[in-house]
């Protein structure tokens, strides 16, 4: 298993703890911010990849230049 599959194993845990026990409760087992186990939270539909890490690259670029000017 992978770490990236690993990650998402261990916040689906914290989600699933934090619906039956309450938020407060989860981040101060799992030692996290209230911050992240909401957003875990409101992430997770019962999959695990909707808890896998997403991409922070941006989807356009404006000031890009275009192969014309390279």
């Amino acid at each position: 298993m992978d770490r990236i599959t690993q990650e998402a194993y261990y916040r689906q845990r914290v989600s699933k703890y934090a619906a039956k026990h309450g938020v407060t409760k989860a981040a101060e087992r799992y030692r996290l911010s209230r911050k992240t186990v909401h957003k875990w939270k409101g992430r997770y539909d019962g999959t695990i990849e909707s808890l896998k890490n997403r991409s922070r690259a941006p989807l356009h670029s404006p000031l890009k230049q275009s192969d014309w000017e390279i």
